[in-house]
């Protein structure tokens, strides 16, 4: 072509020509490289410089463009820039439109990472104060996991295992770009007004995931979402990854788990110890009851035998309160039918009657506390009723009185326990005995 027919352009007309043809051949670009000469304006936007060994692309973040790792954009940082390639014609330069960042190696990632573990732990978001305590009978439980892996199989086998609650599964992708955006969705599900009407809201969250590298358990290392999960009203077990593997959601959870089937036993108990529990709790109260019926019933034959029988009004009390002790005994037993009963058919429904259980052992409680008092008050007004005649008569009874029996002759034997000893088939083996006479007394041993 001769010079003289190549065609003129003004210098705007070529400036616009040479942005239009950058802006269609390279639409959307990655590029690599390493972050020098940051700016950050008081306009909102980013400047920055993407160089390697020999050449610079200058580059800028508009303001109003949602990038989720702001963090990268940090002098030294080695990153893959995603964006549109542009040219500012008033000084023929050329630039990258930012639209996303990501860091380019795990180093990147390991110091974007402990920055950002400090920063958010000199806010508090990490502290003990600040974590939720864990019901210790949940009656449903939320699940934020994928529904496509292991992972959610794993938990409902153990849920189905260990204990019966309601499981409400809130479905996510658990890695890539939207894997924390979704977290944050399915956390903020469960908060709903609407959600707790329709009576969804579960007692406790499990955010889990199965095992992965560095970079596929990134999402859960996202700002927005330890934050969402500091703010959260319902407790929170973390079980993501491996044991090995610690992710910034892990360290603001109410409480972290090594993998997702621990989450699952760190949240709900262990049916076969409740109802092991429960069994022993069956077996102490009955003992307790029996117990205490004994010892009313020797109180009253205590008194029965002092009074003998110038009190046969004593004997019509004992007999009636022996009454009182045999419907107990009935009810007892009526009630132990029925938690027996309970405790069988809490395998199916364990969940909703550990309430019931607790208010019919209260109940009994109570009756027998009321029952106590009611055979006390009665012995009372009983003996104040009779003082007269026992004022009357406690001259006879000192006449007849063991210290009188002593003196002509006889003698009192009591075991370590100060209990008469009547027989010689009380005493077992070697005993010291005390043996008392109407002036002073001794105490001997006996051979094995």
């Amino acid at each position: 072509m001769k010079k003289e027919n190549i065609p003129e352009f003004t210098v705007t007309t070529l400036s616009q020509s040479i942005k239009k043809t950058l802006e269609t051949q390279f639409e959307y670009v990655r590029v690599k490289g390493e972050l020098g000469r940051v700016s950050r304006p008081a306009s909102g936007h980013i400047y920055f410089d993407l160089k390697d060994e020999r050449s610079i692309l200058a580059s800028v973040v508009w303001r109003g463009t949602r990038i989720t790792e702001r963090d990268l954009i940090e002098e030294g940082n080695e990153v893959v820039l995603v964006g549109r390639l542009s040219s500012f014609p008033g000084h023929s330069r050329y630039q990258i439109i930012v639209e996303d960042i990501q860091a380019s190696g795990i180093g990147a990632l390991l110091a974007m990472l402990n920055k950002r573990r400090e920063k958010l732990a000199g806010e508090g978001l990490f502290s003990k104060e600040k974590k939720l305590n864990l019901p210790n009978y949940p009656l449903s439980v939320g699940v934020i996991t994928s529904i496509s892996g292991a992972v959610l199989k794993d938990i409902l086998n153990r849920v189905e295992a260990r204990f019966h609650v309601k499981v409400i599964v809130f479905p996510v992708t658990v890695q890539g770009d939207n894997c924390a955006t979704e977290v944050i969705e399915g956390i903020d599900f469960f908060h709903q007004e609407k959600v707790e009407i329709r009576g969804l809201r579960p007692d406790l969250l499990i955010i889990a995931r199965g095992g992965g590298s560095f970079e596929d358990l990134w999402p859960f290392n996202d700002e927005n979402l330890v934050r969402a999960v500091s703010e959260a009203k319902i407790p929170i077990i973390s079980a993501i990854g491996h044991e090995t593997d610690t992710t910034l959601i892990d360290l603001v959870a109410d409480m972290r788990a090594p993998t997702p089937t621990a989450a699952v036993e760190i949240a709900l108990p262990n049916r076969t110890e409740i109802l092991g529990q429960l069994n022993h709790l069956s077996t102490s109260l009955k003992h307790s009851v029996d117990k205490r019926t004994f010892l009313k019933i020797s109180l009253l034959n205590q008194f029965a035998a002092r009074l003998k029988s110038p009190y046969q009004n004593l004997n019509d009390m004992k007999k009636s309160l022996t009454m009182n002790v045999l419907k107990l005994d009935n009810l007892i037993k009526d009630a132990f039918s029925v938690m027996t009963n309970r405790v069988k058919l809490l395998d199916k429904d364990l969940s909703s009657k550990l309430k019931q259980i607790f208010y019919f052992v209260t109940d009994t409680k109570t009756r027998l506390e009321l029952l106590d008092k009611a055979a006390f008050k009665h012995l009372s007004n009983s003996f104040s009723k009779k003082s007269e005649d026992l004022l009357s008569l406690s001259r006879l009874l000192e006449s007849v009185s063991y210290k009188k029996v002593l003196s002509r002759g006889y003698s009192v034997i009591r075991d370590e326990e100060k209990k008469i000893v009547s027989s010689k088939s009380q005493l077992k083996g070697e005993s010291a005995l005390t043996v008392e006479w109407s002036d002073g007394k001794i105490k001997v041993r006996t051979d094995k």
